[in-house]
């Protein structure tokens, strides 16, 4: 098992013992549903104002993690409240809201039964991040496509919004 993997089981066990929401996205989510490239590290999104208390659960458990008040960083896991895009001077608000927790899925990611973001938001954050090109260099095109490839009909096209 990878430190990855053995990482992403601690954290998972801290996040579903103090019963907070959680979901992996970005690209080890898009892995999930197509995507080829290995897994170099694992995004976590949580519900808005929950990163300071993940901190506070990981300082418990004696866990030194990177924080700089907007990403918590902790041996290849990077947890987020808020990824939000702004594109043109509109901010695309992209949270673990309650529609969000209501499509994650148990999923296995490195032998972890994961929560994971679904497919949707997964493609809506790759499609914001493309528009934005805030991130050059980064693989969301190839991931778009991947997923939407792999993923084809039974994405919930009606679930899809890029609505600021």
């Amino acid at each position: 098992m990878s430190l990855i993997a053995g990482n992403l089981g601690a954290v998972q066990r801290l996040l579903d013992e103090a019963k907070m929401s959680w979901g992996v996205c970005a690209g080890s989510a898009a892995h999930l549903y197509g995507v080829r490239r290995p897994i170099q590290n694992v995004d976590i999104l949580l519900p808005p104002g929950c990163l300071r208390q993940m901190r506070e659960i990981l300082e418990k458990n004696r866990l030194t993690a990177q924080y700089d008040g907007r990403i918590l960083l902790w041996r290849g896991i990077k947890l987020f409240d808020d990824l939000s895009v702004t594109v043109a001077g509109f901010r695309y608000p992209f949270l673990m809201d309650t529609p969000m927790q209501e499509h994650l899925r148990r999923l296995p990611l490195l032998g972890v039964r994961a929560l994971i973001v679904a497919p949707e938001d997964v493609l809506v954050h790759k499609a914001l991040l493309i528009v934005s090109n805030n991130t050059p260099g980064k693989h969301h095109r190839a991931d778009f496509a991947a997923i939407a490839r792999v993923q084809g009909e039974k994405l919930d096209k009606a679930g899809i919004s890029l609505s600021p």
